[in-house]
Parts: structure tokens; sequence; C-alpha cells
């Protein structure tokens, strides 16, 4: 009984082998395929790990770049916009306030009068040419009338302007931009030749600290005689610097410097021209301190540019020169020199009236000559870099880079300081003002 119970227990499991053995039982080549398969796979797999790794690693950094580059750009922007509404490209925003204001003061005191505030209108419209019917030869044999007032920003302009119209009568039109923070007695610009010089340096994708250099003045006038520039405020600035009762006037923009050559045409006067210029770091520092972002090189660079452009742009015209310092040094001096030189020189008519001491301590502040010669006097201090013209001393200074922590910047700093500080000196010694004078090129 044992041994058939123990037989059928083996056919019994015979049974169940012959059902499982198809998928349990291999040969040699399908031995021999399963090996071939895991090594291929375990080759493949050291090729192309490392490749997923690193291509998820690029994703993460990627996605990571991508959130960062859209926080800086979403930073910058907002840092962009608040300086645009501290500065305005050029004319902030409280600048732009003011001459909306003064506009609308001078509309409602015209029509308070009755009417307008020049003479030579026609059907109720100025007697102003269209640019097309305007003469553009600006060696015409016309009268000198007024004159304009050159020179780079913060570079003591606006300061000379009201000297000459507070104290000499000259006259800069209406309406004009009011007072400022960085301006507490004015600015003495004339706001549709403003707005106008927006317009055509617009036109140009130039702004007043961009591009200058890239103005072309025929180009603009050109392109304005075929209507491809807003004229919206050109016939109301020619109609103040061609009006006969505002004469002798005075139009002082710093852009002017730049734009001057396209105005030419449209006036009936043949401008005389007062230079004047300030030491180029001061310029660039009171810029810098002024205008966020605003590094000290592109400063520098500003101030070479201006001043070049004032310079080759009034060769054919009488110029007057003049510089802060001597302005700040001897104020009643300087401007009645100033003033006796647009008469007797370049033919301006007289003044309405002589300037007084009182007007010019009322005008002047102390604290802007105190602060010139604390600058001089810390300047003496300075080690000397270069001498030109026998007496000209070109001193080291503290600039916005340190040699240490920004040795390239401050490399690229004291280059264009050196750069600006040459032409400074040669406007000292009279070079930069002869027609073969060599201008920087950028």
């Amino acid at each position: 009984m044992v041994s058939l119970n123990q037989d059928k227990k083996k056919r019994s499991r015979l049974r169940k082998g012959a059902k499982t053995a198809p998928y349990i039982t291999f040969g040699t080549k399908s031995v021999a395929c399963l090996a071939l398969f895991v090594v291929v796979y375990f080759i493949c797999m050291m090729f192309f790990q490392p490749m997923l790794r690193d291509e998820e690693k690029a994703t993460r950094f990627k996605s990571a770049k991508d959130h960062l580059v859209g926080k800086v750009r979403k930073e910058s922007h907002a840092w962009k916009e608040e300086i645009q509404m501290a500065r305005g490209n050029g004319r902030d925003k409280v600048e732009k306030q003011l001459m909306d204001k003064a506009w609308k003061q001078f509309l409602k005191g015209k029509q308070q009068k009755g009417k307008p505030n020049h003479a030579n209108i026609t059907n109720g419209k100025p007697d102003v040419l269209p640019p097309k019917a305007r003469k553009q030869n600006v060696n015409d044999d016309k009268p000198t009338t007024g004159f304009m007032v050159l020179g780079m920003h913060r570079s003591g302009t606006s300061m000379l302007s009201g000297l000459l119209v507070d104290g000499f009568g000259y006259q800069p039109g209406k309406p004009l931009i009011g007072p400022a923070f960085d301006n507490e007695k004015g600015f003495f610009e004339l706001i549709p030749a403003v707005l106008q010089n927006d317009a055509f340096m617009s036109n140009e994708q130039v702004n007043w600290a961009a591009n200058v250099e890239r103005y072309d003045a025929e180009r603009v006038l050109e392109q304005t005689k075929q209507g491809n520039v807003n004229t919206a405020k050109l016939d109301k600035a020619i109609a103040v610097l061609n009006d006969p009762n505002n004469i002798p006037w005075l139009q002082k923009d710093p852009r002017m410097c730049i734009t001057m050559r396209t105005w030419l045409p449209y006036l009936n006067s043949k401008p005389a021209i007062i230079f004047t210029y300030r030491h180029p770091l001061e310029v660039a520092m009171s810029i810098h301190k002024r205008d966020m972002g605003f590094t000290i090189i592109r400063g520098l660079k500003l101030w070479i540019l201006y001043n070049k452009a004032a310079v080759q742009n009034s060769a054919d015209l009488c110029r007057v020169l003049s510089n802060n310092n001597a302005v700040l040094d001897d104020p009643l001096a300087e401007t009645m020199r100033i003033s006796n030189e647009l008469t007797t020189k370049c033919g301006v008519p007289v003044p309405p009236q002589q300037i007084t001491a009182e007007i010019i301590n009322s005008f002047i502040d102390p604290s802007l000559q105190h602060n010139k010669k604390q600058l001089e006097e810390k300047r003496e201090g300075m080690k000397v870099l270069e001498t030109h013209g026998g007496d000209c001393e070109v001193r080291e200074f503290e600039g916005q880079f340190s040699e240490k922590t920004h040795p390239q910047l401050r490399e690229k700093e004291l280059k264009m300081y050196l750069m600006a500080m040459k032409i400074y000196c040669d406007f000292q010694s009279g070079d930069a003002y002869k027609s073969d004078y060599e201008w920087p090129k950028f």
C-alpha cells in the first residue's frame, strides 16, 4: 500500500511538471539570448544614465534660470519705472508738471489780455512760414536780435541765464519751466522749445543722455520738411523767438548744443552764442548724485559730446566765451563783460537795464561759492597725473569705482576722465576752439 501511494504522488508531480516545463525550462539559445539582452541593457543604461541625469539637471537649471531671469526682469522693470518717475528720461515728472502748469498759466494770461504775446499775426495765426517755404541758409544777412546759451547739463547755464534775465532784462519769452528741487531759481527754458527739442531728438532715437552723437541736424530738418517730425510746438517756439517785441531775446536749453543747427533756418535772426563750461568731474558727479544709476563714466562722456557739439555747431556764429568758475568768482564783472561783448562784438541790441550787486546777492546761493572753494582745496591735495598748456594740472580723483574691487571699471573711468580733462584744459588755453582741433571719437 505504501508503495502504491508513493507511485501516485510521483505521477502527480510529473503531471504538474509537464504543465510548467515549457515556461521554466530553457535551451542553449534561450539562455544565450537572455544573456545578450541583459548585457545590452546594462551597456545602454551605463551609456544613457549620465545623459538622463544631465538632462534632468539641465531641466532643473533652465527652470531655475527662467525663474531668476523673470524675477530680475520684473525687479529691473520696476526699478526702471521708478527711475523714470524720478528722472523722466531727462525731464523728470516734476519738471513736466511744472511745464504743464506754466503753459496753462501762460494761456490764461493771454486770454485775459485778449491778444497774443507776439506781434506777427495774420488771420489769428502766427506769421510763420511752413517748413518747406523757410530759408535754410544760415549765412543769410539776418540781424542779430538775440542769443542762445549753450553748455552741458549741470554746467551753470541756468544760473548764468537767470543773472542775464533778472539782471539785464534779456527776454526768455513765456511760458518757462518753473523752479524745481534741483534748480530752485528756475531753468529759464521756453516750454515749447523744450518740447520741440524732445520731438527733434526722438525722431533720431536720441534723448538728452543717450545717442546724442547720432543726431543729424540736416536729416532732421529734411524729415521736418517732409512732415515726418512732430512740429506741434515748433511754431509756438518760433513765434516767441521771432517776436519783435521780444528783443533782445535769450534762448536756453542744454540740448540746443545738439539740435541748434536744426533751429537756425526757422529764425529771423542770426543768433549770437554764449558758450559756458564747467569742470567735467563736477558735472559728472552732479548728474550721478541727481540721477540714480548714472555712472560717472557716462557723465564724463556726455560732457565731452555736448561740449564738442556746442563748439562745432556754433563755429560760424559770433561767440562769447565764459565758464562756471568765472561766474562764481566774480558774477558782477563776468556778467557785465558778457553783456558788453554780446553788444559790441556780436551786435545784440543793448539790454534795457544793467545788473546790480543786489540782484546778484539775491540770485546766487553763497553755498555754491563755498562748495566750489572746498572742491578746489580738496583737489590741491591730490596727485598730479598730467599737465596741459604749461599750467593746467590734471589731478587724481576719487571716482565711483575702486581699483581693488572694480579694476576694469576704474581704468575706464580714469581714461574717460583724462580725456575730458584734456579738453577742459584746451578750453582754458583756447586750443579747443580752433577749427583744426582734434576731438576724441567714440
